[in-house]
């Protein structure tokens, strides 16, 4: 199964919850609004990915979350989300069994993501 935490919206946030629960074996662990409280539970919770979309609301701003995020141990995949879309993704440097596995889980979600 893979993990799931979402940065988005009040109103982004049930959509992609939903498409990415659509996706088999996938959980989404948890989801907010706040970039601070998302970062927060990140690196409790240590989702596969995290998924950001620029909806959220970001202190300071969505380009330091999202580089905060990518400096999160043991790293996650980041998904950059915006208008219904995946416009960028940022993977771990090493590839894990997750992503090898059961025909490619990680990948399947990415595209489920996406729409």
């Amino acid at each position: 199964m893979l993990t799931v935490l979402v940065l988005a919206s009040i109103a982004r946030a049930p959509g992609l919850i939903a498409q990415a629960e659509g996706v088999p074996e996938v959980h989404v662990l948890s989801h907010t609004h706040d970039s601070v409280l998302a970062l927060a539970r990140a690196r409790i919770l240590l989702p596969d990915v995290f998924v950001i979309d620029l909806s959220a609301m970001f202190t300071p701003d969505a380009a330091s979350v999202v580089h905060r995020a990518r400096r999160i141990e043991p790293a996650c995949t980041v998904v950059v989300h915006a208008d219904g879309q995946v416009i960028g993704v940022v993977r771990p440097d090493t590839a894990t069994d997750k992503d090898r596995g059961a025909g490619g889980r990680l990948t399947d979600t990415l595209r489920g993501l996406a729409g």
